[in-house]
């Protein structure tokens, strides 16, 4: 089903991934870590957006 605020959803998405990104280019220490988290909100991107999840891994 899809989302009726999906635009709004990916934007937001989007957004918290690349302040991820930004955080682990400053710690790099956390940079494994807030990679993934940046690649979870690109999951959460891809469905709202209806698109098929491949590639992603669960740990």
């Amino acid at each position: 089903m899809p989302l009726s605020n999906a635009d709004r959803w990916a934007e937001i998405c989007e957004i918290q991934s690349s302040l991820m990104r930004n955080l682990a280019s400053q710690f790099p220490q956390r940079n494994e870590q807030l990679q993934n988290l940046a690649d979870g909100w690109q999951g959460v991107k891809k469905q709202a957006q209806g698109q098929p999840l491949t590639g992603l891994t669960t740990k």
